[in-house]
Order: structure tokens, then C-alpha cells, then sequence
């Protein structure tokens, strides 16, 4: 949302609102992983990353504010012969995309890439050197004071009760009245769905609890060290300060809105990062959070104007 606000108004659109029911960036946005990579399967999302990785390398020059965007790499590593050969038809795809820095790693080099890692059972992997990560909240902060610097206001703490078109303009109902305008845009993410139902509007986003674990200082990875996800499992680490940050899918979590931490799902995820990666067994667990991850379909942005009602 303030990133699509600083881009209408650096382009010359005057008129534009933001409203956020909470505070700027303490949704999803300050509680995911903070990857950024161009490692996709499909041409549309190589090519967005690619973009990205442009938009974040100059950053500072471009609103004010550092990214924080750390150009670590992204290790994808398979642990058999089908998850091999989905890496390297994800591979060719983004090579016809452009990117030129993605290549196929043996185990060999997966093992010089994260020393400590457990290789024996893997079939090989992909890394692209200019993916990374970077600071969500920092990012979406820099959009904000960049956007407000060229006219954007940005209502913070205020909740849309109500969405709809009538007359020729959107209105929007809130706590504070109704807001007149003449196109809407849904930034909403895991609460889109919510959102096109206030407007009449089927918008198939459905919401999954996603959980993340950062441990105390752990000596075992730099800072250096890539974002490590495996294929097959889902798990994923990359170096948080000075301890490392844990990731995993839960298949069985069934769609919510719930932000709450299950710990009892550490248990499960720490049989499978310490099965990858055995240092993890001497870490210990600083803090842990639970975001929303939203789901398409077929796990696809929704991009696109739909047809006004009313």
C-alpha cells in the first residue's frame, strides 16, 4: 500500500489516501521472513523479483531510507530426484527471464555455501548470489515518509466498516465518516477477501497462520551465511543479528486469522531444522512469533481492475 502510494504520486497523482486500520507495517509486513529473492517458476514472478532486487539496490537514493537489503543469496536444496527436477525447470525459466546469476550447485558446493549443513541425502540445489533479504518494517516505513514527502496522506488507526460504488465514486464508510473517491485499491493482503466482500466482490485470498523463531547468538552460521530453504520440507534459516531466524510451512494448519504462537509446533519444526542443519541443536530460542501468509487459488498474485458494481 505506500508503496503503491509513493509510486502514484512521485508520478504525479496529487490526490491520494492511505488507510490502515492498525499502524503502518505492523500487519504481515512486521512479521514475515523479510526474503527477497527471483528464484520462481513462473516468468511473471522472476521478473517482478528481478525488479525488486533493482528497487532495493538503490533504495536509499529513492526515498530517504535505507532498506536494510543484505545480498546473501538464496540456497534452495533438494532432497530428491522430483525436487531436483522441479529446481531445474524453475531454473530454465528463469534463465529465459534474465536472470543470469541463478545456477545449479552440487552437494559439494551446497557444503562450501553453509558449512554444518546435511548433504548426503540431497540430489543438489540452485543459489542466486544476488538474492537476499531485507527489513520489511524499514521498507514499508521508507515508502511512508517517501510518499507523505510528495502529498500522501496516511490515516493510521482507522477501521473501513463499509465499500461500495454508487453514483460514480467509491465510498468508503470508517469510524470517522465516509471517504469519496474515484478508484479503491486493495492493499489489504490476508484481508483482502474481507474487503471485497464489504464491495460485493469475490476475492479468493484465504488467510494461513505462518510461524517464526529467532535464537540467541549462534555461532555456527555468519552473516553471511544464505537464506537455506529445503524444497521438500519447507524449513528455511537465514542469519537474524547475531542468531539465526527459523521458518516452516504446517500443512495440517488449517485457514485462520489466528496470530497466536503454537509452541508445541517448535517441536515439530526443530526435529526437521536440526535433521538439516545439526548445529541447531545447541541454539536456543530467544522469541517467536505467527503471521498471515495469504493464499490464492493457484498461489498467484490477484493483479487487475475487477468490474464495478452497482
Amino acid at each position: 500500500g505506500c508503496s503503491l502510494a509513493f509510486n502514484l504520486a512521485a508520478k504525479g497523482q496529487a490526490n491520494v489516501l492511505v488507510v490502515e486500520r492498525g499502524a503502518i507495517g505492523e500487519g504481515s509486513t512486521g512479521r514475515c521472513a523479510g526474503g527477497v529473492r527471483q528464484q520462481f517458476s513462473t516468468e511473471v514472478n522472476v521478473r517482478i523479483g528481478m525488479r525488486s532486487v533493482e528497487i532495493l539496490k538503490r533504495f536509499e537514493a529513492l526515498t530517504g531510507q535505507p532498506a536494510d537489503f543484505k545480498q546473501i543469496g538464496y540456497l534452495i536444496v533438494a532432497p530428491d530426484d522430483e525436487a531436483m527436477t522441479d529446481l531445474r525447470r524453475s531454473l530454465a525459466i528463469q534463465k529465459k527471464a534474465g536472470l543470469r546469476d541463478a545456477v545449479e550447485v552440487d552437494v559439494g558446493e551446497i557444503g562450501r555455501l553453509v558449512p554444518g549443513l546435511r548433504t548426503e541425502d540431497l540430489r543438489g540445489g540452485t543459489f542466486c548470489p544476488s538474492d537476499g533479504i531485507a527489513g520489511p518494517s524499514e521498507l514499508t516505513q521508507g515508502y511512508a515518509h517517501a510518499a507523505r514527502k510528495h502529498g500522501v496522506r496516511i490515516i493510521e488507526g482507522l477501521d473501513v466498516s463499509g465499500l461500495e460504488h454508487r453514483n460514480g465514486a467509491w465510498r468508503v464508510t470508517t469510524g470517522r465518516g465516509e471517504i469519496r473517491a474515484d478508484m479503491v485499491v486493495c492493499c489489504a493482503g490476508a484481508w483482502s477477501g474481507k474487503i471485497g466482500e464489504m464491495a460485493g466482490i469475490e476475492v479468493p485470498v484465504t488467510p494461513f497462520r505462518r510461524h517464526i523463531f529467532v535464537t540467541k547468538p549462534f555461532d555456527n552460521i555468519t552473516h553471511q551465511t544464505p537464506m537455506t530453504v529445503d524444497i521438500r520440507t519447507s524449513f528455511y534459516f537465514h542469519p537474524e543479528g547475531d542468531g539465526v531466524l527459523l521458518g516452516m510451512t504446517d500443512p495440517a494448519e488449517p485457514a485462520s486469522f489466528r496470530t497466536d504462537v503454537d509452541w508445541d509446533f517448535l517441536d515439530h519444526m526443530v526435529q526437521h531444522a536440526t535433521e538439516r542443519f545439526p548445529a541447531l541443536e545447541e541454539a536456543e530460542i530467544m522469541t517467536g512469533w505467527a503471521g498471515l501468509y495469504e493464499v490464492t487459488p493457484d498461489n498467484q498474485a490477484i493483479i487487475g481492475e475487477t468490474e464495478r458494481p452497482g
